[in-house]
């Protein structure tokens, strides 16, 4: 009994102990003292055994109790793996369908989402997609950091879902895009939802370091009055949006038949300037730049035409497309073999004639830029320092550190360096801090406004060029009382439509045969 009892009760140590004890030591001590010999020695074996049973229930007792602990452990073990694999599941979902940085949907959990919601609809509703895309949303991120740019993202974010309070679906597609899927519903109009969109993303998002006014492009195409599919409204949309930061100046752009024909031209022309060089559609005409104490012309910018099936393009409008398909380039050295070609002609005639050429920031990606250009000009025999290289503020918004080097090669080279639009660029002052810049081209806007607040800046323009010594050029005049003005205030050069238009090579040359033989009479203030 005594044994059995160390297995059966060894689930309880002290019950085990104790019940065995109470079997043996009483009838062991009984026998002791009876006196018998036999009796005795029994009673002596009896507590031996006793003492071994007891040992051996608190092993049994120890051994059961860890096995249980054991088993516990065990059962707990697995109750947390099952946890931690379901969480680990959970995350891992997570990541392959939420944009880690603002958590909304990726683009493949967004089409995945959306088409299993459509597909679930008996009868298809009307539903738009929004393309929302951020303006200058780089700028703010090579200025201020891409810890800043985060910052922004994830505000823009959450003020997207704020805007959005109907089950929308919202996705983040990709850098500074965002698209939503909205159903027609009794609660708004799409059109509200885009105004509410702006509303929200316009308002200044204040981050850790910064006050930032961030604005946005939006751009919006229906089911099933634009496309019948999710992939055809989302590439509407982002045409319409494209459209917008084309020169669209209402808050949101909603595709249309118009916006398509537009969209078809632009894709037509598009195609046209890529082999605009090719078939000889291109031509250059040049616009005088006046001294302005002497009248006489020191410098003509090349102005690129295109002539393309019988209708004149304006720049404004072929410019932009040869930059988003990449033919600018072979353009820009074309016009700049052509610029060349033409100097040396004209400076047969006046020897000490320069030329001005526009440079677009997508020549620059070339990194043999500089060597090109130099070897160019050098072909021409023309000395480097005759050519102004003519930029907008603008294209340091993208790697300024690069284009600054770039730019500062040019100059060792003995270019002449021209900052363009000066005063309507994110940085006017750190560009001209930077380089030591040789000419800055006021703004036409100021020069109109030039009775208003507009002599305030060329009072300061010409304050900051004697300190830094460029020289300035006043573009854009138009009458006689803009120029005296701009002359008394000491404006260096002059260009506008009151000297001339841009010119054909032909006309400029015979103006400066005429004038050829004085060299002390003004070619614009002699009858």
């Amino acid at each position: 009994m005594a044994g059995g009892a160390s297995t059966i009760l060894s689930g309880h140590k002290l019950v085990s102990q104790t019940y065995m004890l109470l079997l043996l030591v009483p009838f062991s001590i009984q026998m002791i003292i009876g006196g018998n010999p036999a009796h005795q020695m029994l009673g002596y074996l009896g507590l031996a055994y006793a003492f071994v049973m007891f040992s051996i229930a608190k092993t049994a007792a120890d051994f059961t109790k860890h096995s249980i602990m054991l088993r516990n452990e065990h059962s707990s073990l697995l109750k947390n793996m099952e946890q931690q694999v379901e969480k680990r599941t959970q995350e891992v979902i997570e990541l392959s369908q939420h944009d880690p940085l603002t958590h909304l949907l990726n683009r493949r959990a967004f089409i995945t989402t959306a088409n299993q919601q459509l597909s679930l609809m008996k009868q298809k509703v009307s539903y738009a997609i929004f393309f929302i895309d951020l303006d200058k949303f780089k700028l703010a991120n090579d200025n201020f950091g891409h810890k800043v740019g985060d910052e922004v993202l994830c505000e823009v974010a959450k003020r997207i879902k704020q805007a959005c309070k109907y089950n929308e679906i919202i996705c983040r597609w990709g850098g500074d895009e965002f698209i939503i899927l909205a159903h027609q519903t009794s609660h708004y109009r799409f059109t509200e939802l885009a105004i509410t969109l702006k509303r929200y993303i316009n308002l200044p998002i204040v981050t850790s370091q910064h006050v930032i006014n961030m604005d946005c492009s939006i751009g919006i195409a229906t089911y099933p009055e634009h496309g019948q599919s999710l992939s055809d409204l989302i590439s509407l949309a982002d045409l319409s949006m494209y459209s917008r930061k084309g020169g669209e100046n209402s808050d949101y752009v909603m595709f249309s038949g118009e916006l398509k024909q537009k969209i078809k031209y632009d894709m037509h022309l598009s195609k046209g300037i890529a082999r605009a060089v090719s078939e000889k559609q291109l031509y250059l005409v040049y616009q005088p730049i006046i001294e302005s104490t002497t009248g006489e012309i020191a410098t003509v910018e090349a102005l690129l035409r295109w002539d393309f099936e019988g209708e004149l393009i304006s720049p404004e409008v072929f410019i932009p497309l040869a930059e988003k398909n990449g033919a600018i380039k072979e353009i820009g050295y074309w016009v700049i073999e052509e610029s060349m070609r033409r100097l040396t002609a004209l400076q047969k005639i006046n020897p000490t004639l320069q030329i001005a050429i526009n440079v677009s920031v997508i020549q620059f990606e070339d990194a043999n830029f500089v060597n090109k250009v130099y070897h160019i000009v050098r072909s021409h025999n023309v000395a480097p320092n005759n050519v102004h290289i003519e930029i907008t503020e603008s294209v340091f918004s993208s790697d300024k550190l690069y284009l600054i080097n770039m730019v500062r090669d040019l100059q060792a080279l003995g270019f002449q360096i021209s900052i363009d639009d000066f005063g309507t660029g994110y940085s006017s002052l750190s560009v001209i801090q930077d380089l030591d810049i040789n000419f800055v081209k006021i703004d036409r806007s100021f020069i109109t406004n030039l009775h208003l607040n507009g002599i305030d800046i060329v009072k300061a323009v010409m304050v900051m060029s004697h300190g830094l010594r460029y020289r300035v050029i006043a573009e854009g005049v138009e009458d006689l009382q803009q120029a005296n003005a701009l002359t008394a205030l000491g404006i260096h050069y002059l260009q506008g439509y009151l000297f001339d238009k841009p010119l054909e090579f032909e006309i400029l040359e015979i103006k400066l045969q005429r004038h050829s033989g004085d060299q002390l009479t003004s070619v614009y203030l002699t009858p």
